[in-house]
This record gives structure tokens, sequence and C-alpha cells, in this order.
């Protein structure tokens, strides 16, 4: 199997489980709660019974204390559609920065929870729209498929969320539990980039991964930058106070994107390349209570 994620790192991750805010529409028996009522193992509520409703539900008890027939109502534990969309584009693979290995690694390990709990787990790859797909799977013998998937990614093309969401979620996908995994450098204002997915009524989780680089590059006097995505190029003179500027608005940057995330009621971490990945995924993952 390739080694995205080490052996050790895997045992560790056994007995974890993703934590959904909400019921989540799910077809097969899984290990999280569905908007469905019916015999299961979650208790939701009682209701009035009626004639050929099943007498195994009754609640003798309260009949006994209120002299009333009602009928125990459970949330049936389904399994979750697991979306988790990577963010393959040029700007997140410059070959020292480590960005593009981070969000592979991060999409294994949400993809080895989500199987291990038999939850369909789908892995999806976009630059300006999908570029690669591994539709729903199911169980931990799935795993060996899913590394396969991400060691085989490569970076191309410009990042455009909005279409990736309207192309891919337009076609009726089926409610679950959305991860993007992403630089978050888009031209589009993130609003405008998740205005499509709002409507499907997705829970979304999203993981920004951060290079230091980046948000203080070590550059100075007469340079030439490069846009990765666009391939044009800008001469600049770089001073102290023009890094002071930039890192300014990266700052900004990166609160805003925050910010929005937790406006809309969704998941968000960052992951930073320079720090240990397995301490800090797992670390952020529970703070943000999205593993137990």
């Amino acid at each position: 199997m390739p080694t995205l994620l080490s052996k050790e790192f895997m045992r560790r991750l056994d007995g974890i489980s993703l934590l959904l805010r909400r019921p989540v529409a799910g077809h097969l028996r899984g290990q999280h709660r569905s908007r469905r009522t019916g015999v299961g193992m979650i208790f939701a509520d009682y209701r009035p019974y009626s004639s050929g409703d099943d007498i195994r539900n009754l609640d003798w008890a309260t009949y006994m204390r209120l002299d009333r027939l009602v009928l125990r109502m459970f949330e049936e534990e389904a399994d979750t559609p697991i979306y988790i969309l990577v963010d393959n584009s040029a700007s997140m693979g410059r070959s020292d920065s480590g960005k593009f290995e981070m969000a592979k690694k991060f999409a294994a390990v949400l993809a080895y929870v989500g199987l291990l709990n038999h939850d369909r787990v789908s892995l999806i790859s976009f630059s300006d729209g999908v570029v690669k797909e591994m539709p729903g799977r199911r169980g931990k013998n799935q795993m060996w498929r899913a590394m396969h998937f991400l060691e085989s990614l490569k970076n191309e093309g410009e990042t455009h969320l909005g279409n990736t969401f309207r192309k891919y979620f337009g076609a009726g996908r089926t409610r679950g539990l959305v991860f993007v995994i992403s630089d978050f450098l888009l031209e589009q204002p993130l609003e405008d980039s998740f205005q499509p997915i709002l409507q499907y009524g997705h829970q979304v989780f999203a993981t920004h991964v951060i290079d230091p680089e980046e948000e203080s590059p070590h550059i100075d006097g007469q340079v030439v930058l490069v846009d990765s995505e666009t391939r044009e190029a800008l001469s600049a003179h770089v001073t102290e106070g023009t890094l002071a500027a930039y890192r300014l608005e990266f700052d900004k940057h990166r609160g805003k994107t925050e910010a929005f995330f937790k406006r809309s009621g969704w998941g968000y971490i960052s992951l930073r390349t320079d720090e240990d990945f397995e301490t800090s995924a797992l670390t952020s993952l529970k703070k943000e209570g999205m593993f137990r």
C-alpha cells in the first residue's frame, strides 16, 4: 500500500470516528444518525400509537403511568456520504512548500476514518473544476484504492471553487459532509465561490493549508514574481516596508477566510507545513469537535 500515512499513525486513528453537527441523509447502515425514523439504535421521540403500528415499539411504562398508547421512535444509524475535495491547482504544488503533500495526507486521514466507520467516502481533486474522482466507497478494505488515488494526483490549473461545486454537487449528490482542503488563494470572493453549495444543505469543513514562506517570504531587492497558476510575471522592487505590508495583507486574508466559514456555521482549521503533521491534524480536528 502507498505510504502517505505511516502504519503507526493509522493505528492511532483506529477507534476514532467523525462527529457530525446534525443528522444527515444516508442509505446504508453506518455509525451516524439519519433523519429517517424507524427501529434503530438511538432513541428520538414518542408519537401516539396508530392502528397498524408495530406493537413491539409500544412504551408500556408510559401506558401504565398515563393510560395512553405511545410509540417509541428511533433515529437510524446510517452511513454518511463524505466528500473530500483536494485542491490540486498549481499554487498548491510549489516544489519546496509541502502544501500539496500535506493536503493529500490530510485527505488520507479523513478517508481512513470514514472508511473505517463504514461511511461512503468520495475523493475529488479540483482546480478550475473537477479534475479526477474516486466515486463513493465503503469499508476499510477500500483504503488501498483511496491511497492510490491520492498518490496519483498532480498539480495543474487555476483554482475555481464555484465551478467545482456547480459541476460536482449540481449532479444531485446525497446530502453529507464536505471537506475542502485548499490554500484558498482564490481570484473569486469566498462568498461567491461557496454560493453554489449553500442550496444543497451539506455540512462543510474547510482545511486551510498554509506555507510559512508564502506568509512571510524571504525575498529582497529587485525580483520577478511569477503567478504559479496564470504564469503572469511582475517585476518589483521589494523592501522591508513592502514585506511588512504584504504580511499584514496575508494575515487579513487568513482572518477573513476563517471568519467566513465560522459565520456560515461551518468548520475551519488551518494546517501549517512547518508543523508536525500528525500532531497538528489530530489536535486541530479534536479541538474543532470533528473527532472523538
